[in-house]
């Protein structure tokens, strides 16, 4: 299936159908990328010699011209055949046929996302030597149930004012990670749940509502005001905070989980806390679910959601409520040099948090009662800088399959209109300007300061300016990390044991880190998607990113930069996480390991 194809099948199939098929792609994406390229198992190329293929895989190369690309799963002697546009060293393929599987002795048969599931994970037990992941095949189908259910709902058109369309934004992700195995799974919510509370059906809610007494109340606030004055300033007019009780709003479905803990209905029961429900207007919930906005808070409230949302169960741990507020003080040490370099750089700082000590958080049910109410306060979009700049999640145009392509596509061809200009000449250069926006800040904080962002698709936000990309926001500091032996912004001496072994990782860590969110969870989406306009896009594209590195050197550069971006730029493999492998382990993700990806960099000669 060419690009329109694509297009087409993913408007007139059924929700199901596109779930199931988009399962199928992003599962054999991890499996490509983590197992058979490595391994060797993959081969791509023309169909001669082999009689016995399918006829509509043939009908498929003919009309699009691709390859036929073959997998051998070693244990169980399966193959796995699908067209392909052309080899990727990125693992960034687009198929263009049915799948299909042959079973030693058998014919080739078509291969729907549960057999695939079920081979894969089968064989990797095998290769192991550990158990089927029973876990991880659950994960899968939840993941296929809630992408049909967003699927089955209309994409409404792209609002045009700045925070509809931000928060529209926000709420687009139908397809999720593109090289993650279970990508919209999120374990604890029911069908019912996920109608009230799914950013990506357009959820809204109000936020329920606790009264604290003051005794058990937790807090710190880098702030002028403390955390309850913050809380209070924005509760709903019939709720009022006093000098016994402090207001704390939480995740509605969180809400009802904490109601279920017989710590909390005892604390209840004894008038330490009190039950004051739904209150409110409601907030939108944005890309990580448990995330909440209003337009009209100066703050994003980042709740505690006793789900496991693709890798995680997203609660709120006492060292990570602390986490943030060390990371907000170090980058209110570094931001005015920062802000002084990179004029069009935002930071969205992490203050303030809140939570409860019904105990001395020193048994499981404390912690998990502390954790359970944890709430973060992030810093807003600043009023001054939407009112010109339009900020768009990077992972609503890059990550977002053939929805973000639609989306791009728009873009560009508005822009290819304005200037008179073929497409792809208009996305080089707007390429180039989100790299320029993007790429130096990040690498900067690492390689001057030693703080680790983490610019995935969903921790970026681009500011477009009538269509160009002018500014870029970071966010997050839940993944921000320092490095051991080079970060020296401000003492942690005062801040617990538990939060500095939190806070820090080794270079190496910290490389692999950046790395693979900069340059294969971001760059390699957007290149991929952008690629879709012209077959030569995706190597003028990758000379982009290659000419900033050098730039970066030339204007930022100092020995530690140039040894690891030399190497880059030499055609060194970039670090990607292996989501399918660290899932299948069951690994944490701090533990969570990467695997060396050939260089798009590498096939460019002297960039």
């Amino acid at each position: 299936m060419g690009h329109q194809a694509l297009q087409f099948f993913y408007q007139t199939c059924s929700a199901e159908d596109q779930a199931g098929q988009r399962s199928l792609e992003t599962l054999l994406n991890c499996y490509c990328r983590e197992v058979a390229g490595p391994a060797g198992q993959i081969s791509i190329g023309p169909l001669f010699g082999q009689g016995d293929w399918p006829m509509a895989l043939r009908a498929a190369l003919g009309q699009s011209g691709g390859k036929a690309m073959h997998i051998l799963l070693p244990h169980s002697g399966e193959r796995l055949l699908v067209a392909v546009d052309q080899s990727s060293p990125t693992g960034n393929y687009r198929y263009r046929s049915p799948f299909y599987h042959k079973s030693p002795g058998r014919p080739w048969a078509p291969l729907d996302w549960r057999t695939l599931a079920t081979l894969l994970l089968r064989d990797l037990a095998e290769q192991n030597d550990v158990a089927f992941n029973e876990e991880l095949l659950e994960q899968i189908r939840d993941s296929v149930a809630v992408a049909g259910a967003i699927l089955a709902v209309p994409q409404p058109a792209m609002p045009h004012d700045t925070l509809s369309a931000y928060l529209d934004s926000e709420q687009s992700l139908a397809f999720g990670h593109p090289f993650h195995p279970a990508p919209k799974s999120r374990q604890g919510f029911s069908a019912a749940d996920l109608q009230r509370y799914a950013p990506e059906l357009r959820a809204s809610f109000p936020l329920h509502y606790f009264a604290v007494r003051r005794e058990h109340w937790l807090q710190n606030s880098l702030l002028p005001e403390s955390t309850d004055a913050l809380l209070a300033a924005q509760a709903p007019a019939g709720l009022q905070a006093d000098d016994d009780f402090a207001l704390l709003p939480t995740h509605p479905w969180q809400a009802r989980y904490l109601l279920s803990q017989p710590l909390v209905r005892t604390a209840i029961e004894q008038d330490r806390l009190r039950d004051l429900g739904l209150q409110g207007p409601a907030y939108f919930a944005t890309s990580s679910i448990r995330t909440l906005f209003h337009p009209n808070n100066p703050y994003f409230y980042k709740c505690s959601l006793q789900v496991r949302i693709t890798n995680c169960v997203r609660k709120n741990a006492v060292y990570e409520l602390e986490g943030a507020l060390q990371v907000t003080r170090i980058m209110q040490t570094v931001w005015p040099r920062l802000a002084a370099q990179f004029l069009t750089l935002r930071v969205l700082e992490e203050p303030a948090y809140a939570s409860v000590q019904l105990g001395g958080n020193e048994d499981q049910a404390d912690r998990e009662a502390a954790e359970g109410f944890g709430l973060i306060l992030r810093q807003g979009l600043d009023p001054a800088d939407t009112a010109t700049v339009t900020p768009l999640l990077a992972g609503s145009l890059f990550g977002n399959h053939t929805r973000g392509q639609a989306r791009l596509i728009d873009i560009m061809d508005r822009l290819a209109q304005k200037q008179a200009a073929p497409r792809e000449i208009v996305a080089e250069d707007w390429f180039s300007a989100y790299v320029e926006q993007l790429l130096p800040p990040v690498l900067h904080c690492f390689f001057d300061h030693g703080i680790v962002f983490e610019p995935h698709l969903q921790n970026v936000l681009l500011g477009l300016t009538e269509d160009w990309p002018s500014h870029i926001w970071l966010r997050d500091f839940e993944g921000v990390k320092l490095v051991t032996g080079r970060f020296n912004a401000v003492s942690l001496d005062t801040a617990e044991a538990r939060v500095r072994q939190a806070l820090f990782y080794s270079d190496d860590q910290g490389w692999n880190r950046i790395a693979y969110c900069l340059l294969v969870n971001n760059f390699c989406e957007a290149v991929a998607q952008l690629s879709v306009l012209h077959p030569s896009l995706e190597q003028r594209l990758w000379r982009i990113v290659g000419h900033q590195l050098r730039r970066y050197l030339a204007h930022h550069g100092n020995p530690n930069a140039a040894r690891r971006i030399n190497a880059l730029l030499a055609g060194a493999p970039f670090p990607a996480k292996a989501n399918l492998i660290n899932r299948f382990y069951k690994r944490p993700d701090r533990e969570a390991t990467y695997l060396p990806l050939p260089s798009p960099l590498a096939y460019l000669g002297d960039i």
